[in-house]
């Protein structure tokens, strides 16, 4: 079976490896290699592990404000019904008498 690109024959002496051909991968320089000793390794995890407890961190701040905001709400709340309840308990005190 032939291959055909472009809808012309396959051509036997075509080389892939000639042309530039990009991948998205970026090959890396001496600049750039990857941590070889461990004390780098360890390094970086111990780097990411004091980045994962920072976010950790911001998100219990702010689940505490907000847990805080919604019990303040209610407190209020109840205070306020309270207040008018006792308005109310009150008049019908003062009507029956």
């Amino acid at each position: 079976m032939a291959y055909f690109q472009k809808n012309e024959p396959y051509d036997e002496s075509y080389d892939p490896s000639e042309e530039d051909y990009d991948d998205g991968f970026d090959e890396l320089t001496e600049e750039e290699e990857t941590f070889e000793s461990e004390e780098e390794k360890t390094v970086l995890r111990k780097e990411r592990a004091g980045l994962l407890s920072g976010a950790a961190n911001l998100a219990g701040i702010i689940g505490g404000v907000i847990a805080i905001l919604i019990l303040l709400t209610l407190l209020f709340s109840m205070i306020s019904f309270v207040l008018n309840d006792i308005g109310r308990s009150f008049s019908l005190f003062q009507t029956n008498f």
